[in-house]
């Protein structure tokens, strides 16, 4: 009996994974597993297990190591990584393995699944349209994270002298991902409305998005001519790299989205608005439909997420558990949290007004210092009178609805009439906490002190509060806490499920928005679908048109450009859009030395005084916590901006060069 080891080794990624079941007398063998459509069904599910998921990100840098976010702990390899001890041999994120396991084993499947009688052909021919899209989506993460890869286009035998492999050149390698992803985009379905189990297969739209992205990718400056890769050359002198920027890329990319759109509004793919009237309605509530986007299970705007290996379900629990537990500020309840996964003052910074206008815009209205007076025009959703037990709970009630949001009396000014994507993103000092029933006794718990505990259940982030005591180092380095994928209408306190289900996006709509409207921008700046689509994004999150309110930038293709990007940095936040796009157009270098500035990795990164004032005095009326510090200097070189080729393969492989400045 032939016994399939090769496919052991292909699965062996796949942790956690019992992918063979074992027989009585021995292992499966190959034409057992190729015969039986549950178990080809299997081995295509476990081809999804390697990728990411929306945990706290200990493991994975796009959070920790961007701008926008500060991960305190040090046992995190992101902490040393900021601070530059970081070498080949770190062992942190290490993808090439993983991903090169996994493209394998979708060539044991292509080669394997036109075995399988109890197979259609339609099924095959899906299948197969799975495997491609995987491989290239695999080869698109390692292009993004490590640049150029060895190109394996067919399954290679187990003597093949990988070490002598080199690296294909960047471009070759795009091309490759495009190949397969138009190749996948012909056997994929528009879409498994009727199939609830098998949301989080690839699809066409999946597939034309990451042709779009590699493209993207490919025209950006990192990848379109960067003078700081003229040397990165194979031993043999082949260039890696392209060496002469070629404007006609950003063109190109833009096509490959303009198809994207038209496949999504052609298939019912579209911004999310939480079933809420229109976006042009008085009644359109914006902040609900962004908070609900991430918490609100499969809906119309995910073009490609999470799929659990084995279960083929996207009922991600575990991951947003270990998600809300480092976000939720600590202070209340049996489950222990440790909020201190902090959002930067740059990206708090950049967050707009309500009325669509930056906080550098005299004219915004924005109020840096005191404290608010009233609430805010959407906080009393329902006008009862918030001294009253009854109206205590009611507005609670409102507030886990999401139909109340906003500022409260008492807020920090500088949180008072922003955006509602503010609101959804945010988490700041003396904001009513959500993950919680309306118990009063439950609620009091976020709070030191008697003279504080009156049943809201505000949290304290200030030096001396519960949630930043300095008996731990649980709190957060700036001052504010992520609300971003915090379920509302859990209740942390007595009992450690979620309702509902929960999904790791990885491609949606807004994003396929606003890269074809950046790649617009970088060709033909005065292109009409420019305003189009980005008065999309703006309508759902509650804001006027930015040419409405900046019409001096319109057709200027510098002054849109830093707009788009502010629009990414917010729509996109502490969803790893900053990381890479920040990378990808060569911005992370800058240093860093003012509150002011708006790009650079390297250098100040600023918050709130969370050691400001006496912790033994200091409650919501204190201003010194409020004052703006640099809490980190951060260390960024030219090599950072790709991940090293771990040192083992390095080691093991004589042809593989290692990345520019390693």
């Amino acid at each position: 009996m032939k016994k399939i080891f090769y496919l052991l080794i292909a699965t062996a990624m796949f942790a956690g994974c019992e992918y063979l079941d074992k027989e009585p007398d021995d292992m499966k063998t190959d034409k057992m597993v190729w015969s039986n459509r549950a178990e080809v069904v299997k081995y295509l599910t476990n081809c999804y297990a390697s990728l990411p998921m929306d945990r706290l990100h200990q493991d994975d840098p796009w959070l920790g190591c961007a701008d926008e976010c500060d991960i305190p702990w040090s046992v995190y390899p992101t902490y040393n990584i900021n601070l530059g001890v970081w070498e080949p041999s770190t062992s942190f994120y290490v993808k090439w393995n993983t991903f090169y396991r996994t493209i394998r084993a979708t060539f044991v499947f292509e080669n394997n699944v036109g075995k399988c009688g109890n197979l259609s052909q339609d099924l095959k021919d899906r299948y197969l349209g799975e495997a491609l899209f995987l491989r290239g989506y695999y080869y698109f993460l390692l292009l993004r994270q490590y640049g150029p890869v060895v190109l394996i286009k067919q399954q290679m035998s187990n003597d093949t002298d990988f070490g002598n492999m080199p690296r294909s050149p960047f471009d070759e390698c795009a091309a490759y991902v495009c190949e397969l992803m138009d190749r996948a985009e012909r056997l994929l379905p528009d879409s498994y409305a009727s199939e609830a189990d098998n949301l989080g297969r690839a699809t066409a739209a999946a597939a034309l998005s990451v042709k779009a992205m590699m493209l993207m990718l490919q025209a950006s400056p990192q990848w379109n001519g960067n003078p700081d890769y003229a040397d990165f050359v194979n031993h043999d002198g082949t260039h890696l790299a392209s060496t002469t920027a070629d404007s006609k890329r950003w063109e190109t990319a833009a096509e490959a989205y303009r198809a994207v759109i038209d496949k999504a509004e052609a298939t019912n793919i579209k911004l999310y608005t939480n079933g809420d009237v229109g976006v042009d309605s008085k009644d359109f509530n914006p902040y609900k439909s962004y908070y609900n986007l991430f918490n609100n299970g499969w809906n119309s705007e995910i073009i490609f997420g999470s799929i659990d290996q084995g279960t083929i379900s996207w009922d991600n629990h575990g991951e947003r558990y270990a998600w809300m537990v480092h976000t939720i500020p600590e202070g209340a309840g049996s489950t222990t949290c440790m909020g201190a996964v902090g959002p930067t003052l740059r990206l708090v910074d950049a967050f707009y007004m309500e009325n669509g206008r930056t906080i550098e815009d005299p004219n915004s209205g924005y109020i840096e210092r005191g404290f608010a007076t009233k609430d805010g025009e959407h906080y009393n959703f329902s006008g009862v009178d918030m001294k009253t037990e009854a109206g205590r709970k009611t507005q609670i009630r409102d507030l886990k609805n999401l139909d109340a949001w906003g500022h409260a009396e008492g807020d920090w000014n500088m949180f008072c009439n922003r955006e509602p994507r503010f609101y959804a993103s945010i988490n700041y000092n003396h904001r009513v906490q959500l993950p919680y029933s309306d118990d009063a006794g439950h609620r009091n718990g976020f709070n030191m002190y008697a003279s504080q505990q009156d049943g809201w259940g505000r949290c304290e982030l200030y030096f001396g509060g519960k949630s930043n005591s300095g008996q731990s180092l649980n709190y957060s380095m700036t001052g504010f806490l992520t609300q971003k994928r915090v379920v509302a209408e859990a209740d942390f306190y007595t009992r450690m499920t979620l309702p509902g289900k929960y999904v790791s996006i990885y491609i949606r709509y807004a994003q396929i928005l606003l890269d074809y409207i950046e790649a617009l921008n970088e060709y033909d700046p005065t292109n009409p679908d420019i305003q189009k689509y980005w008065d999309d994004i703006r309508k759902r999150a509650g804001l006027p048109s930015i040419f409405a309110t900046y019409p001096d930038i319109k057709g200027k293709q510098k002054d849109q450009r830093e707009y788009i990007l502010r629009e990414r940095q917010i729509e996109l936040n502490f969803e790893g859009d900053r990381y890479y796009t920040t990378r990808r157009r060569l911005l992370s270098e800058t240093v860093a030395k003012a509150r002011t500035d708006k790009y650079g990795d390297a250098g100040s990164v600023w918050g709130l005084s969370v050691r400001g004032g006496d912790p033994k005095t200091n409650n919501f009326k204190s201003t010194e916590f409020y004052e703006p510090v640099a809490f980190e200097q951060r260390v960024f070189k030219k090599a950072y901006y790709l991940f090293p080729i771990p040192q083992s393969e390095t080691d093991k492989s004589p042809a593989l060069v290692q990345n520019p400045g390693w």
